[in-house]
């Protein structure tokens, strides 16, 4: 599975087809980023720290899969949480592992969810359903009733529908007193759709990427802002990330960033890799997450060293040791390059006009992805 570096997060180029395999094969938690989340997550830390421990973003959005093409990484499908759950309860339809608790709606409306898609599946693959208040987040003791309702009911899909960043927060919070879920769906409005309570846009709407202008038109009291005044910055940003001028400073610190993200995000691990080794921690709770890629042969201790212990550090510190520091001296420290490969780059760097990173691609000792990333760190970009 590809990622698009979009922002401050990476977006999985998926297609639905790939992605129903994944879940029922890995699980994890799903989260659709589309406009709104994007402008969002430039501001809310807990929103945005929800995100990165996520095992797949995926994206609900026209509008985002447009702007792809013009950063030069196309996204390969749009695929939002209404259409990916009716997409998951008819592929799971005869999988009788798979059984979905909903959360979200106002009251009676996630209850006739559940009948609606049980009639639809032929059989009660929708077990329990909740329409918690409105302010349920912040209350502690309706949070932990209902982790103990979706515990009694056996169910082993979480579909939360309560709106951004609401449900994304809350599966941060309380995924690990849910041991029997083993995938959690961010699905936004999509209970309501499957409720009949409200309706989607035509499907043309949808594939030209104005849906948000049906629902606007649907909704204008509560959406307007949202749509027409506060989605705005993420074009302004999107044209700094095509220029290479985009910057988020608090990208690597390492007590706000999980370690797979940040070797994902420096193309050192793949999505797939990220996942088999947190399926591994999840039954070995004393193996720590960077001694298992280690040990399954996906990266150096140097490396993993270098980002636990020497990332940080340099973060902290980037004002004092950016002019100490060279990209060879990056690479070196991260056991990415050796100094036998150091001098070889500098003697052919001395008798050609090319320069040091295009070197070291060329001969393949270091990924283009990976020389970005560091060249991006070298000049304090994050």
């Amino acid at each position: 599975m590809d990622i698009v570096d979009f922002l401050n997060v990476s977006i999985h180029n998926t297609t639905t087809t790939e992605l129903l395999a994944d879940l029922n094969r890995t699980g994890g938690v799903v989260v659709t980023p589309n406009v709104d989340h994007l402008v969002k997550l430039q501001s809310d830390r807990d929103f945005l720290k929800a995100y990165y421990y996520s095992n797949y973003r995926i994206c609900d959005s026209k509008i985002l899969q447009y702007i792809s093409f013009l950063l030069g990484n196309p996204i390969k499908e749009k695929i939002s949480g209404a259409d990916l759950f009716p997409a998951f309860y008819k592929y799971n339809k005869n999988n009788e592992d798979i059984k979905v608790f909903l959360l979200g709606g106002k009251e009676g409306i996630a209850q006739q969810a559940q009948v609606n898609i049980n009639q639809k599946v032929g059989r009660e693959i929708i077990v329990d359903s909740h329409s918690p208040t409105f302010t349920f987040e912040k209350d502690e003791h309706e949070c932990q009733q209902i982790v103990e309702r979706i515990n009694h009911s056996e169910a082993t899909v979480l579909a939360i529908g309560v709106g951004a960043p609401k449900q994304e927060k809350w599966i941060a919070k309380y995924k690990n007193q849910l041991p029997k879920i083993k995938i959690f769906l961010a699905i936004g409005a999509t209970i309501d759709f499957e409720a009949g309570n409200i309706k989607r846009s035509p499907e043309m709407m949808s594939e030209m990427g104005l849906e948000w202008l049906y629902r606007l038109y649907c909704e204008p009291n509560r959406l307007w802002r949202r749509y027409l005044v506060d989605s705005l910055p993420l074009f302004w940003l999107a044209g700094k990330q095509r220029f290479n001028q985009y910057k988020f400073s608090h990208q690597l610190q390492s007590d706000y960033l999980p370690l797979g993200e940040i070797l994902q995000q420096a193309g050192l691990l793949s999505p797939q890799e990220i996942r088999q080794a947190l399926q591994i921690q999840e039954h070995n709770h004393n193996h720590r997450f960077g001694e298992i890629l280690i040990q399954q042969g996906h990266i150096r201790r140097e490396t993993i060293d270098f980002f636990v212990d020497d990332l940080p550090q340099l973060v902290k510190m980037e004002n004092k040791l950016r002019d100490k520091f060279r990209l060879g001296d990056y690479l070196t420290n991260a056991g990415l390059l050796n100094p036998g490969q150091i001098k070889e780059t500098l003697q052919q760097q001395s008798q050609t006009n090319k320069k040091f990173g295009e070197i070291i691609t060329q001969k393949g000792w270091v990924n283009p992805r990976t020389l970005d990333w560091f060249v991006d760190l070298q000049n304090n970009k994050y």
